[in-house]
């Protein structure tokens, strides 16, 4: 009666720690990759950073334009 509540097959020995369970991956694969960060390569890094920039340097100058702190 209670080995079909924890889902025990008749057929099934009862045993579910026998065999280990195998990994999807190797353990050697598994460590830090040179040069990757958020998977891009460090010139696709640099252009980001360079858009980052640019669009600091408009949108703070756009604010100092509103608040009439630079005048055109």
């Amino acid at each position: 009666m209670f080995d079909d509540l924890r889902g025990i097959d008749e057929e099934d020995d009862g045993s579910m720690f026998d065999e280990p369970a195998e990994l999807a991956f190797d353990v050697e694969d598994v460590g830090p990759r040179r040069g990757y960060f958020l998977g891009m390569t460090p010139a696709q890094r640099f252009l980001l950073s360079l858009l980052l920039l640019g669009t600091v340097i408009v949108l703070g100058s756009m604010c100092l334009m509103v608040f009439q702190k630079v005048m055109i």
